[in-house]
C-alpha cells in the first residue's frame, strides 16, 4: 500500500501520532494488516481488505461473535467507497499465533469448544450471511458455483485430462452433501494462523473474512488437511472439547471431497491472481500435487 492511502487511514482514523508497522505474515492471501501503537502504549491492528465481501464478512461475525467467543473488539471502521478499501481498526490481542508445536492437550480442548460453540449458531440457508436474502435451503448450490469458479479460473492452466478427472470427481461424490451437518455458521479457514494465544491459553480467533453459513464439516478440513492436529492425545483433546459443546460431525466420509473442492479453489485463485508461480508458489504447489497424486 502506498504511503498517501496509508495516511488516509491514519487521518480516517484519528491516528496521526500512531506508529503504524506492517504485520508480514506469509499465509496472509488478500487482506493487509498492521500493527498500530500509540504515543500512549497502546496497541491495535488495523486491516485493510482488499474485497469488499471480505469487509463486511469481517465486521459482521467481529460483531456478532463480540459476547459468545474469544474474538478481536472492534474498534472503529472505514466503510469502502470509490478509491477507498474497507478498513478495520481492532482490538491487539495479547500473544502471538499458535504454532503447531505450543498444542497442549488442555489447550486444544478450549479450541475444540470454541469450534462448537460457532458450529453451535444455526442459519436459515446456506451463503453468505452478509446478504440474508440470498440464503440458499440447498447446500449443493453455493459449494457447487465456488467449484465452478475454481473451474473456470483452472481452465487453460491445468491439463484437459486432469481438469475431466477433477469434473468427474466433483459429480459422483457431490451427492454427499446432501447428509451435511448444517446450515450454521462456519470460519472456513480454522488453523493455527487464525488463533492467537498466551500461556497456554486461547486469546482469541482471528479473520473472519471467509466465514459464512455453511456445515460444520468444512472447518474439519482445514485441520486434518492442513495436519495441525497430528497427535492423537491433541487431537482427542479437541474432539473433547468440541464434543462437550455439539456432537462432532461424521467429517470423515465426506473429508476427501472437501479437500479436492479447497483444492480447486486455491489453484484458482493463485492462478486468477497470477501468483501461482511467485508470491503464492508455495500454496499453489500444496494443492496441485495434491490433486496430481489424488487421481494416480
Amino acid at each position: 500500500m502506498n504511503d498517501s492511502l496509508l495516511e488516509l487511514y491514519k487521518q480516517r482514523f484519528n491516528l496521526k501520532d500512531a506508529t503504524i508497522v506492517r504485520i508480514e505474515h506469509e499465509e496472509a492471501i488478500v487482506a493487509v494488516a498492521y500493527k498500530v501503537i500509540l504515543p500512549t502504549g497502546e496497541n491495535f491492528i488495523l486491516k485493510i481488505s482488499a474485497n469488499t465481501q471480505d469487509y463486511l464478512r469481517e465486521v459482521y461475525f467481529l460483531q456478532f461473535f463480540a459476547d459468545k467467543i474469544l474474538v478481536p473488539t472492534i474498534k472503529e471502521v472505514v466503510p469502502p467507497e470509490k478509491d477507498v478499501k474497507g478498513a478495520i481498526l481492532m482490538e491487539c490481542l495479547p500473544g502471538t499465533l499458535l504454532a503447531k508445536n505450543d498444542l497442549t492437550e488442555s489447550l486444544a480442548f478450549e479450541i475444540g469448544s470454541q469450534l462448537g460453540v460457532i458450529h453451535s449458531n444455526n442459519t436459515k440457508g446456506y451463503g453468505d450471511l452478509t446478504y440474508p436474502n440470498e440464503l440458499d435451503s440447498d447446500p449443493q448450490a453455493p459449494f457447487t458455483a465456488k467449484f465452478e469458479e475454481g473451474m473456470a479460473e483452472c481452465n487453460g492452466h491445468l491439463s484437459s485430462d486432469l481438469l475431466k478427472q477433477c469434473r468427474q470427481f466433483y459429480d459422483d461424490h457431490v451427492s454427499l452433501l446432501l447428509l451435511v451437518d448444517g446450515p450454521c455458521i462456519i470460519h472456513r479457514d480454522f488453523r493455527p494462523g487464525n488463533l492467537i494465544v498466551q500461556n497456554n491459553k486461547l486469546q482469541g480467533i482471528i479473520d473472519w473474512a471467509s466465514a459464512r453459513a455453511s456445515f460444520a464439516e468444512e472447518d474439519f478440513c482445514s485441520m486434518e488437511f492442513g495436519g495441525w492436529l497430528n497427535d492423537l492425545s491433541i487431537k482427542q483433546s479437541f474432539l473433547n472439547g468440541y464434543t462437550s459443546v455439539r456432537p462432532v460431525p461424521d467429517y470423515n466420509r465426506i473429508l476427501p471431497f472437501l479437500q479436492f473442492n479447497k483444492a480447486i479453489a486455491a489453484i484458482g485463485f493463485t492462478v486468477k491472481r497470477g501468483t501461482w508461480n511467485n508470491v503464492n508458489s508455495q500454496l499453489y504447489q500444496i494443492h496441485y500435487q495434491f490433486l496430481k497424486s489424488y487421481f494416480k
